[in-house]
């Protein structure tokens, strides 16, 4: 059913998309199925848990091989990290790696539920700011 009206392009950090759907890397039993499922999806911007996927060792498979950071938006994230500092290092190596500066921070508060800790998030984001990247923040409405 049409409505008649046109949605809104999603533009993120001055980068225009026709989706608005974002996959991860993330639970896919090898990077050809995760670029199968990209594909599949029509996603044009993917998540890379940059702490679990290889990004640069020659002697391993890459998932640069298999999903092109030229045709797709790669959204490096700190999954796994529990600091500011272990979420700004993980970032600032993705981006030594890739060159990307949109970037998920994520820092994690609670091994069980996976809520972030804000307080260190804030941290952690004043830091990637002032370090000129582009951040999108996993976090909850509620800073303590």
């Amino acid at each position: 059913m049409s409505t008649g009206v046109e949605p809104k392009p999603l533009v993120i950090a001055g980068k225009t998309y026709r989706s608005r759907l974002i996959i991860g890397t993330g639970k896919y039993k090898s990077y050809e199925q995760n670029a199968q499922a990209l594909e599949a999806s029509g996603a044009e911007i993917v998540t890379v848990a940059v702490r679990r996927v290889n990004l640069t060792d020659p002697n391993q498979p890459k998932l640069v091989d298999f999903i092109d950071p030229k045709k797709v938006t790669y959204l490096p994230n700190t999954a796994g990290c529990f600091t500011g500092e272990d979420a700004v290092r993980t970032l600032r190596l993705a981006r030594e790696a890739g060159g990307w500066n949109l970037v998920k921070l994520e820092v994690l508060g609670d091994r069980k539920t996976l809520y972030p800790d804000m307080l260190e998030t804030l941290r952690a984001a004043e830091m990637l700011i002032k370090d000129d990247f582009q951040v999108m923040v996993y976090c909850n409405d509620d800073p303590m």
